[in-house]
């Protein structure tokens, strides 16, 4: 049986949702998807200077495109609480959007 990496999986869902955009800031535990998103090709990356600058990038894409959800990308840690302001933003105002972070990988159990 073919086998599928979670973040081609993740690809697939994304595109055929009809996302074409994404924000973020690439980082150790998210680049797995940004190869992803290279490999695939069919979501365009636009690059922001800090996280949380990234969510309300997203947050204002959703309010300014008509049916379509910003996407924003981040690294594990404080990349997700950096989102923390634009998803509050978005939740108040019923604004759909995507936050994506990474995982930083566990430690093998004994």
């Amino acid at each position: 049986m073919a086998k599928m990496r979670a973040v081609d999986a993740a690809m697939y869902v994304l595109e055929k949702e009809g996302i074409t955009t994404a924000f973020g800031v690439p980082g150790a535990a998210i680049n797995p998807f940004y190869s992803a998103m290279r490999k695939h090709g069919g979501i365009r990356h636009i690059l922001a200077r800090h996280v949380e600058g990234a969510s309300h990038m997203a947050e204002g894409y959703t309010r300014a495109t008509a049916g379509n959800i910003g996407v924003c990308l981040g690294t594990s840690g404080p990349a997700g609480t950096d989102m923390i302001t634009a998803l509050y933003s978005a939740s108040a105002d019923s604004i759909p959007i995507l936050c994506i972070t990474g995982q930083a990988p566990r430690a093998p159990s004994a």
